[in-house]
């Protein structure tokens, strides 16, 4: 502030300047308040605040970010949401198809019903395809393997799926053994899926035996591999790299009981660089994405392509239902497996439902967070605003007054010429 005027000067109006001063600071800190009110912001430009209007800009970005990431998650829900369907349908189909394999697995249905029964199998497997091949979402392909990114190798395994009165065995691929499940190496790839059929016969007039059938899945075949006289000791049989070990075999069985083992084949890790898993950018930084694999249900891939309930072979010379009967055995255990593949499918489904869930309520969580941290540094404080805009309209009031009075102030020399 300039020092009070000593002396009345007519060259320089000292009061009026000082008013004028007063004015002018009083007026710009008004204009900026309107600014601030019309807009509701206390940071409308980089001066008002530099740093903050930096750190604002940087939570803004981040959520708007959040927000915009929450929009990949819903398409990411949904496209899941499809896949789920479709997955719920396919079991149905199975479970459908496997209905119609225990109807098939009945000597006493003649060959006319047990091809009708096929008929609707074979037509149930082509919609498995179709819902394979043509479930997308926006045109993208879900169920059809192109995006299954990293897919495991499944073991070989033989599993004792039925074993009733013919007494203990082992079943053995390679070196592993166990009693009820094993599973083998890479390396026994030889092994391909099918049914093993053990049943006691009356092998002659005297003699007891167990002849063992082997159903093959891939070819619908079936043929008698062996013949096993029922005795104490031990017995093995080897077909196709599976090793059967009969121990302490009972003397006498009656004739017709049946045990089964499925077989699995081994199969191939499988990844695919130009298909891989969906990627989604689910947070607002980089690197925060979410992968979504989904696999084939085409048939073949669950390896029921071949199901077949109809098939009658020669034994002997002679048609006989036990092909048929086998083969409906053998596509049981075939749609166990592919319903278990498809369970697996929808669990892995639902744990990455369940996660988008979870990332879009952190999403949200964050993007008001992120907001409200914002909102505090750029939004203007109302109430404070308008006390001091008030203050400084009476300001602007009186500075005008008393500039006006201090411009008259310099007519007093005159009264000093009278």
């Amino acid at each position: 502030m300039p020092n009070t005027v000593g002396g009345i000067s007519v060259a320089t109006n000292q009061l009026a300047n000082q008013a004028l001063l007063n004015l002018n600071r009083n007026q710009g800190q008004l204009g900026k308040l309107v600014n601030q009110l019309s807009s509701g912001l206390r940071v409308n430009t980089a001066a008002d605040d530099p740093s903050g209007l930096a750190i604002a800009v940087n939570l803004q970005n981040q959520a708007t970010g959040f927000d915009t990431a929450n929009l990949n998650v819903q398409d990411a829900t949904n496209a899941a949401n499809v896949a789920d369907g479709a997955l719920s349908t396919v079991t149905t189909i199975l479970q459908r198809i496997r209905s119609l394999a225990i109807e098939a697995a009945n000597t006493i249905t003649s060959a006319t019903d047990r091809t009708a029964l096929q008929d609707e199998v074979t037509s149930l497997i082509q919609e498995i395809n179709q819902i394979s091949s043509n479930t997308n979402f926006n045109g993208q392909a879900l169920l059809d393997g192109s995006h299954a990114g990293f897919q495991p190798a499944q073991n070989a395994a033989a599993v004792v799926t039925a074993n009733t009165q013919i007494g203990a065995f082992n079943v053995t691929l390679g070196t592993s053994a166990l009693v009820t499940s094993v599973s083998i190496s890479a390396t026994e790839a030889t092994i391909v899926d099918g049914t093993i059929q053990l049943q006691v016969a009356q092998l002659n007039a005297t003699q007891q035996g167990i002849v063992v059938s082997f159903f093959t899945s891939s070819s619908a075949s079936y043929s008698q591999a062996t013949t096993i006289t029922l005795g104490a000791g031990v017995f093995s049989f080897a077909i196709d790299g599976v090793t059967v070990n009969f121990n302490s075999l009972a003397a006498t069985v009656d004739v017709g009981t049946t045990s089964f083992v499925k077989v699995t084949q081994y199969v191939s890790v499988n990844s695919n660089p130009n298909g891989p898993a969906f990627q989604f950018q689910g947070g607002a930084s980089e690197g925060a994405t979410i992968q979504v694999g989904l696999v084939s249900v085409s048939s073949s891939s669950l390896r029921v392509s071949n199901v077949n309930v109809a098939t009658t072979q020669l034994v002997n010379g002679n048609p006989s239902t036990a092909g048929a009967v086998l083969g409906a055995q053998d596509a049981i255990g075939q749609i166990d497996q592919a319903i278990t593949q498809v369970n697996g499918a929808r669990a892995a489904l639902g744990a990455v439902i369940s996660r988008l869930k979870n990332a879009e309520n952190n999403n949200n969580i964050a993007s008001v967070n992120l907001t409200a941290s914002a909102s505090d540094i750029t939004d203007l404080n109302v109430g404070q605003a308008t006390a001091e805009y008030n203050k400084l309209q009476i300001l602007v009031q009186i500075g005008t007054t008393v500039l006006a009075q201090s411009n008259t102030n310099a007519q007093t020399v005159l009264g000093l010429f009278r």
